[in-house]
């Protein structure tokens, strides 16, 4: 049954939940975007599915991740386990990643083998010095289903991404 044309059990969405969903995207837009703190464990967690990396820890600091452990080297003569220590520092953001170079590579800093420690994509990529490391592979910013990386802040055993529009 229709009253003045309209069917009654039908109830029309009151504008006010338009506004606070128009409002809700506003305020997150004109913010610096959602944050999302990713631990060293985390990290450290995402090195271990690397099978050429043993004994993996993760350290981060103000201004740079430090990363140690033993890495398995493939040479073409025989396969020897290599102690390293790599310390990187952040140099800039791309969508959902973050690029870091390569400041301090110990016992040696050999692009080849590099390449064949670091580079395992999609969580982290190595090309000429940097290392990529993309946040978008990873459930907690998977989440968040648009936007990119604002900006960063790397403290004390964490690392915060805003992620915004």
């Amino acid at each position: 049954m229709l009253v003045n044309g309209i069917n009654p059990r039908k109830q029309a969405i009151p504008l006010d939940i338009f506004d606070k969903i128009k409002s809700g995207i506003d305020r997150v837009k004109d913010s610096n975007g959602i944050p999302v703190p990713i631990t060293a464990y985390m990290l450290q967690e995402v090195l271990r599915r690397n099978d050429k990396l043993q004994e993996v820890a993760v350290e981060i600091t103000e201004g740079e991740i430090i990363v140690t452990g033993k890495a398995i080297a493939d040479l073409k003569v025989a396969k020897k386990d290599v102690s390293f220590s790599i310390t990187l520092q952040p140099v800039r953001m791309e969508g959902r990643e973050l690029i870091f170079k390569i400041a301090k590579l110990k016992p040696l800093n050999l692009s080849i083998l590099n390449k064949r420690i670091f580079d395992k994509p999609p969580h982290l990529t190595y090309k000429s010095g940097h290392i990529r490391i993309d946040f978008n592979g990873w459930d907690l910013v998977r989440k968040i289903p648009v936007g990119k990386i604002k900006s960063y802040q790397l403290g004390e055993g964490k690392i915060v991404v805003m992620v915004g529009v």
